[in-house]
């Protein structure tokens, strides 16, 4: 699952739920547990899921600020 780039959005479903629009952020290890956090950019939310627990993911588009 090494796909994050950093300037796409991102849909996640992890743990039966749908997460979109998200932005890779950074991947973290503590305790034997990866952790990816992602951010909406619209709305401004973090997320950090269970790298384990992403049951899917789809890389949606690139975009780059202008």
């Amino acid at each position: 699952m090494n796909t994050f780039r950093d300037n796409g959005l991102y849909e996640i479903i992890y743990e039966k739920r749908n997460f979109t629009f998200l932005q890779f952020v950074r991947m973290d290890t503590i305790c034997d547990i990866c952790y990816v956090t992602l951010k909406n950019p619209v709305t401004g939310e973090m997320f950090s899921f269970d790298k384990s627990k992403i049951n899917d993911i789809h890389f949606r588009q690139e975009f780059t600020f202008v």
